[in-house]
């Protein structure tokens, strides 16, 4: 049986054609090589250096564990009730595609394989090798009895390595505050999913209304993350449908939004009607140098005169002056 290709793609060549599977790692067209973890499949695009942080030292996993228990103890919840109503965000149905991100130890994984109902392809990535690894020794068995594909690989969440609009969804919860170009790195996720496909994005940050206070204050002092405000402001201008909510007691923000990479459908060309007239278009890019206020007053006067909007008399003007015909004139 043949084996089924891998949708990776060069991250450093921005390439669209397929990487090609050697026994030791996956090859670019263009002369670059990812080569595979030692002792797994798993390619190797970009990783933490090794003591970068917390997460790329040999006990990150267990480390990671003791702060998912703490999370989970201080905020009185159920881990497997809330990882279902985050998964649940991404809207999935049977044989889809989904991109996970940050992806740790892959806790969210089996979530998201049953969503898909025995059919589809879940692609996990995270920067840091060891916690990936963690999460290839833990799910990669569980996931792929469920029919469902799982691949893994070590990769740079501001830098994937897949074609533009190859999933159906893209799932980010925990880390994104500490990507080194979080603008970047949520444009990836819209990038890589389909038009009209679901992104979620999640981590700490408290709702608005609880900065100032008391308890706020405790829990930034605690860890200075809870202080990260929801990255709204860093959204692709092109998203569909963004919404905003907070999780865990109101202290973890979530982003939900239809991903799309086509530019909203604003006609920015529709006539005002009234004394002042043009459009946005015009308004804002046709804005002309002063002039006397009692020779601008005279003009207007004289459009309101003509019954013309004040944009439509002064462009005639400038048009009479360049010799050029009126808008509308037979040629």
């Amino acid at each position: 049986m043949k084996e089924k290709q891998l949708a990776y793609r060069c991250p450093r060549s921005g390439c669209q054609t397929a990487l090609e599977q050697r026994p030791d790692g996956l090859a670019c067209a263009n002369g670059h090589f990812f080569a595979f973890a030692e002792g797994t499949k798993v390619p190797v695009f970009d990783k933490l250096p090794e003591d970068a942080n917390e997460y790329a030292r040999g006990e990150s996993a267990e480390k990671h564990d003791n702060a998912l228990r703490w999370v989970l103890s201080t905020f009185r919840t159920e881990e497997e009730r809330f990882r279902e109503s985050l998964v649940d965000r991404l809207q999935l149905s049977k044989g889809q595609r989904v991109l996970v991100t940050g992806a740790g130890t892959g806790n969210d994984l089996p979530y998201i394989a049953r969503r898909l109902m025995g059919s589809g392809e879940i692609y996990a990535l995270d920067i840091a090798q060891q916690m990936l690894l963690a999460g290839v020794e833990r799910h990669q068995g569980e996931v792929s009895r469920t029919g469902v594909d799982l691949h893994f690989s070590v990769s740079d969440a501001t830098n994937l390595p897949f074609a533009d609009g190859h999933f159906d969804a893209a799932y980010h919860f925990g880390g994104i505050n500490l990507f080194s170009d979080v603008r970047r790195g949520i444009a990836e996720m819209n990038r890589v999913v389909r038009n009209g496909g679901r992104v979620v994005i999640g981590d700490e940050g408290l709702a608005p209304w609880l900065k100032d206070t008391e308890l706020g204050r405790m829990l930034v002092n605690n860890n200075a993350l809870y202080g990260f405000d929801a990255p709204l402001a860093l959204l692709p201008e092109t998203v569909r449908s963004p919404r905003v909510s907070w999780e865990l007691c109101n202290t973890f923000y979530l982003i939900e939004f239809s991903a799309s990479n086509e530019p909203l459908p604003i006609d920015i060309d529709v006539p005002h009607v009234g004394l002042r007239g043009g459009t946005i278009r015009t308004r804002y890019l046709g804005r002309l140098e002063g002039v006397d206020p009692a020779l601008r007053d005279r003009i207007y006067a004289e459009a309101a005169r003509r019954g013309v909007s004040r944009v439509e008399y002064l462009e005639s003007l400038l048009r009479g002056a360049l010799g050029e015909p009126e808008r509308g004139a037979d040629g």
